[in-house]
């Protein structure tokens, strides 16, 4: 079986001057050497750090505030500005991409890739099947205005894939149902503190060791049947979650 990444797939193109300008600004800020409410040097002495034309850094400090990680004030400076956060309910299973739309951005793929391996314990253990079986990883960076924001791997049994071969297209829970015929009716999560490692760093674009929020996921079938295990960063300064909580019970009325 074979799977193709369709449209969302991309390869790696040579960065501009600008894209290069930015992309230092925004890990050093990412790293801390500019804290938020922080006034950047100024303009020329930035491009003469950088090596770099006034017109280049001016378009990059641009891109990088509509990414919402600079604020302008005329006549004062550039500054660091307070991230913006996407705001998601745990309560609802929602994709990364309707996660990122809901909050007026656009989202996007920046690389995606399909492999089949022999799963890990922790892979057979949620999908609830024999050590040491096959199954098939998807890895994807999400990105929100351009910007990486989530890298996550979703894993699935081989026998849930069909043998002749499929295009994944931009929705992994569409490529269940119309493909591999599965719909899931719903999915049990934990949310915990994790910092990124050299690898999930480098695909986020920020410092080893910044903060993340690791979502794993197990989703199951209408059958009550575990389909997928998902292991999801999720850049801290990007994103917040919120959880509905029902209640008070009766018995938390009763003591108080």
């Amino acid at each position: 079986m074979s799977v193709s990444a369709g449209p969302t797939q991309t390869k790696p193109t040579r960065l501009s001057t600008t894209s290069r300008i930015g992309d230092v600004l925004r890990q050093r800020i990412e790293a801390g050497e500019w804290p938020v409410g922080k006034r950047l040097p100024s303009e020329p002495d930035l491009a003469r750090e950088l090596e770099a034309s006034r017109g280049s850094l001016r378009s990059a400090l641009a891109a990088l505030e509509n990414e919402g990680l600079l604020q302008r004030r005329h006549g004062s400076g550039t500054y660091v500005a307070q991230p913006r956060q996407l705001v998601s309910s745990l309560h609802v299973n929602k994709s990364a991409d309707q996660m990122i739309s809901e909050t007026g951005r656009t989202p996007g793929t920046s690389e995606l890739a399909w492999r089949r391996l022999r799963a890990s314990t922790d892979v057979c253990r949620h999908l609830n099947i024999p050590d040491g079986s096959e199954v098939f990883e998807l890895f994807r960076v999400r990105t929100a205005d351009g910007r990486p924001v989530t890298v996550s791997f979703d894993y699935v049994s081989t026998a849930v894939i069909p043998d002749q071969p499929a295009l994944l297209g931009p929705s992994f829970y569409s490529f269940l149902a119309d493909v591999c015929g599965v719909r899931i009716r719903y999915g049990v999560a934990e949310l915990i503190p994790a910092t990124a490692d050299a690898t999930i760093a480098a695909h986020l674009g920020t410092a080893q060791g910044a903060l993340c929020l690791l979502l794993r996921q197990v989703d199951f079938d209408e059958g009550n049947k575990p389909i997928s295990y998902s292991v999801e960063y999720h850049l801290a300064d990007a994103f917040r979650f919120e959880l509905l909580r029902s209640g008070p019970s009766a018995s938390a009325d009763a003591t108080g």
